[in-house]
């Protein structure tokens, strides 16, 4: 990965100066007039490279639009455009934007060091030969004085906080066959070997002891046996403790409910909520999280062969309510039910799930942004504040108990699917989780299912996987879920 540093002024050996431009101070700009007839006009992200003096570094302009209308965001988006722009470069000076004179503050500096290795990420893995050019091997942050404490804090944090999100980046884009349940289970067992995390892993046996009834069944669909993981940071004095519980279908062919090809495309991903939350508790430590937070991963294949679970069939789940399962595809909810039900059992102070859930999240609101409900208005407000910071944004959606009659079952205590039904299927599927939510214990649920993958270089987002919603969790879990925010 990149090296960072801070620095008072350009260094020897730097191949180019990134010079901040904004639309409303065209004028500023070095070789205005040049940059003009090149049609460069700063908007953001916009990049435009000129030649230096002899034998001095280039100069490479990086639009941040107007500069009374600049945020994080687009000092995020605006540097992860540039790591594309900027491949083949050895070492690069960046210069910050500060259109009002005064140096960057910490959170600007973060997000320019967020936008930038997001936005320069590749998954390269499985290619035998690479196209392109690697991006800057070393980045100076060009700052008043070289920056401060509080500087260097928040270079350390954008670093680790890109780290945590690539990580979840290439879990997500693995092919199926490269990330069995057992092989994530692996992954997961030595990411908390590195991170300061405790680690358990339980096999189909250890499973089927504990009765979760949704877990077993999902995953006796596959010859590659189901695991769920369960990760704990706990600091000497916590000062509050979450629970963070992510779905981990690692291929979901539909079973019995069989996808078409075309659906399966990107069913590799149906793991991304599980991923999204290892890659936060990777960084916790590293960032002295306060707060005790503990994770819940199932992992399962959702396949039509081995001894699939038949429509029909109905399910004990842990804690004993039983599910007619109406569709073999709407798997999810059954292995989050019985995470959800194990979350709970360890009474924590909040509880949040994240799952790849419904394409009707995405219907509602695109895929720019990811849907949010749950039981309690504060917690779910949180989440949005910390969503807001980390620049992942989510909207709230409804749990109405006006619609909780199509869950009802004649021979069981609930069904998994109202079949014949188009609309409010994402309020179903959260009124379905809800039912394993202890009472009292306030709860939320992200629907990342249209947020988890980009089909295009889109700002930090890159082709592939986009490693949604790492930020918010470990904004969010920082700050204890009883104290003012």
């Amino acid at each position: 990965m990149t090296r960072w540093s801070l620095a008072g002024q350009v260094q020897p050996g730097s191949d180019a100066v990134v010079v901040p431009a904004f639309t409303d101070h065209p004028k500023q700009l070095p070789s205005a007039d040049f940059a003009a007839a090149c049609g460069f006009t700063g908007r953001p992200g916009e990049v435009l490279r000129l030649p230096g003096a002899a034998g001095g570094p280039a100069q490479v302009l990086l639009g941040f639009g107007a500069g009374a209308a600049l945020h994080d965001d687009v000092v995020r988006s605006a540097t992860a455009q540039l790591a594309r722009a900027v491949r083949g470069f050895g070492r690069l000076g960046l210069r910050l934007p500060a259109p009002d004179e005064r140096a960057p503050g910490p959170s600007a500096i973060r997000a320019a060091v967020e936008g930038f290795l997001l936005g320069g990420y590749r998954f390269t893995r499985h290619k035998s030969v690479l196209g392109g050019l690697s991006g800057p091997e070393h980045v100076d942050l060009l700052l008043p004085e070289g920056g401060g404490a509080a500087d260097h804090t928040a270079l350390d944090e954008g670093r680790r906080l890109a780290a945590a999100t690539l990580l979840a980046r290439d879990l997500v884009n693995e092919p199926g066959q490269d990330l069995t349940p057992a092989l994530f289970a692996d992954r997961a067992a030595a990411v908390a070997a590195d991170s300061g995390l405790r680690c358990e892993v339980w096999d189909e046996e250890r499973i089927a002891a504990e009765h979760l009834g949704g877990l077993l069944a999902v995953g006796r669909s596959s010859p590659r046996p189901p695991r769920l993981v369960k990760l704990t940071y706990h600091p000497d004095r916590p000062a509050g403790h979450y629970a963070l519980i992510g779905k981990g279908v690692t291929f979901d062919a539909g079973g019995l409910s069989l996808k078409p090809s075309a659906e399966m495309l990107t069913m590799k991903a149906d793991m991304a909520g599980a991923a999204a939350v290892l890659g936060a508790m990777s960084v916790l430590a590293a960032l002295h999280c306060p707060t005790r937070v503990d994770a819940w991963l199932p992992l399962t294949e959702n396949m039509p062969n081995g001894d699939p679970v038949r429509i029909g069939d109905v399910l004990r789940m842990r804690g004993g309510r039983t599910v007619e399962i109406r569709n073999a595809d709407a798997e999810g909810r059954l292995i989050l039910a019985d995470a959800l039900t194990l979350a709970g059992e360890c009474a924590p102070d909040a509880m949040i799930d994240v799952a790849t859930l419904t394409d009707a999240a995405p219907i509602a609101l695109g895929r720019k942004i990811a849907a949010v409900m749950g039981t309690d208005d504060t917690l779910v407000d949180r989440l949005r504040q910390a969503a807001d910071r980390a620049g992942e944004p989510v909207w709230p959606l409804p749990l109405s108990d006006r619609y909780r009659w199509q869950l009802e079952s004649p021979i069981a205590d609930l069904v998994n699917y109202t079949i014949g039904n188009r609309h409010g299927t994402a309020l179903l599927a959260g009124l379905f989780l809800r039912e394993f939510v202890p009472p009292g214990i306030p709860w939320a649920h992200l629907d990342i299912q249209g947020t988890a993958l980009c089909d295009s270089d889109d700002g930090e987002w890159v082709q592939g996987a986009t490693g949604f919603a790492v930020r918010t969790l470990t904004t969010l879990v920082r700050e204890p879920f009883h104290s003012p925010v």
